[in-house]
């Protein structure tokens, strides 16, 4: 398999933060974690925290066993993906690692199993725990300094639980990150923590850092004037059976204007629902439309739930907009963490605009490093065809 050199952070002496980064597509997870790692020079010492997104082309428990003797007492986390971002590139069936060494970032790491069974106190004592480490609590800790990036296991079908119950123990502070993947497999997606390769956990990441960092959340639809209102559904199965009191095929095909035979997978992913909150657009998309005319969503729905059609923009000058005006504010950061919907891959990949995307990302950060998601979270909502990330600097820039 083709190696593809690590790219060492940026080590000059104004730069507090080091990122050191790498990617390799060998199918052998100690090859892999080796080809990735290869040149990071971090001079013996132990990096503050190791994120890695692997494909399901790796062997996931191997990996991990990989990524444990390569980081001896390093905080590793990350989890099984749909693709893989580093940098400008987009890949699939690759391992990309990023290693962080920064004076200004101190991080927390909890692992969470038996998502079902997580209730308040529960939460509550997670997030005790993760403030300990960090030696603040809850009313102290800062949210312009204090956010907390989740992974969890994307087939647990337990996102909305999980990250609202999290979301409250933690005081409010900002809460981001994705669920994992595996190609599109739909069999089995993992979370790596503790030097080990978990199904059905979340991992929890506290970040305290000395300088304000950037949530990003962006989506290329916005509401139109056209609503509709769930009206019988299986919401432990986020399944739809009638819209508007019709069938729910029937009544979603009537919004657009079309017929219920010319709704496909591409009608479908170019008219997502969305759901308004706290004046904010969260997208509800859907994963497939059943034999008998219902619907099945990726994300949470609720029987009299009301939505609106989504209206599609063009996705590159959307994201730069977007990003370009965080940039102009805080100037370019050294570390771009990044959740990126499947669906928008998928979209991205049948228009040939990774590259485009890639020199966005690019424009935003020194460092990038993501996955394709099988769903996103921020704060207490689980949601889809988004891109939610966080921007974090080493040092204070005018």
């Amino acid at each position: 398999m083709k190696r593809e050199p690590a790219r060492a952070g940026r080590e000059d002496e104004d730069i507090a933060m080091q990122v050191f980064q790498g990617k390799s597509h060998s199918a052998d997870a100690r090859q892999a974690v080796a080809e990735a790692t290869e040149g990071f020079r971090l001079g013996g010492a132990t990096p503050d925290l190791v994120i890695v997104f692997a494909s399901t082309a790796q062997d996931p428990d191997a990996l991990a066993a990989a990524l444990a003797e390569r980081f001896v007492g390093a905080k590793v986390i990350g989890c099984t993906t749909a693709g893989e971002i580093l940098d400008d590139g987009h890949a699939k069936g690759a391992l990309v690692v990023s290693a962080i060494v920064s004076p200004s970032v101190r991080w927390a790491v909890r692992l969470v199993g038996a998502l079902g069974d997580l209730d308040e106190p529960r939460a509550q004592r997670i997030a005790d725990e993760l403030f300990a480490e960090l030696g603040t609590t809850r009313d102290a800790a800062d949210p312009a300094r204090t956010f907390c990036l989740t992974l969890i296991d994307g087939l647990s079908m337990k996102e909305e639980h999980v990250v609202s119950m999290m979301a409250d123990a933690l005081g409010g502070l900002p809460l981001l990150g994705g669920s994992a993947g595996d190609d599109l497999a739909f069999r089995q997606t993992r979370v790596f923590a503790e030097g080990k390769a978990h199904q059905g956990a979340a991992v929890f990441v506290l970040a305290e850092s000395k300088l304000p960092y950037e949530i990003i959340k962006h989506q290329h639809y916005k509401a139109t004037s056209r609503s509709v209102v769930i009206t019988r559904a299986d919401v432990a199965a986020r399944r739809v059976y009638e819209i508007d009191g019709y069938p729910a095929l029937e009544a979603y095909a009537r919004a657009l204007g079309l017929s219920p035979a010319e709704i496909d997978g591409d009608v479908c992913f170019m008219n997502p629902l969305l759901f308004v909150y706290g004046g904010e657009n969260y997208v509800r998309s859907i994963q497939r439309v059943e034999p008998d005319g219902s619907i099945v969503f990726y994300c949470g729905i609720e029987e009299g739930m009301v939505l609106s059609i989504g209206g599609h923009e063009e996705m590159v000058g959307a994201l730069d907009r977007d990003l370009s005006a965080i940039s102009a504010k805080s100037g370019k950061a050294d570390l771009f963490i990044a959740c990126n919907c499947i669906l928008r891959a998928l979209e991205t990949d049948k228009r040939g605009l990774f590259d485009d995307l890639g020199r966005v990302l690019s424009k935003t950060a020194r460092h990038v490093i993501g996955f394709d998601t099988y769903g996103e979270q921020l704060n207490g909502l689980h949601i889809n065809q988004t891109l939610v990330g966080v921007a974090l600097r080493g040092e204070a820039r005018s």
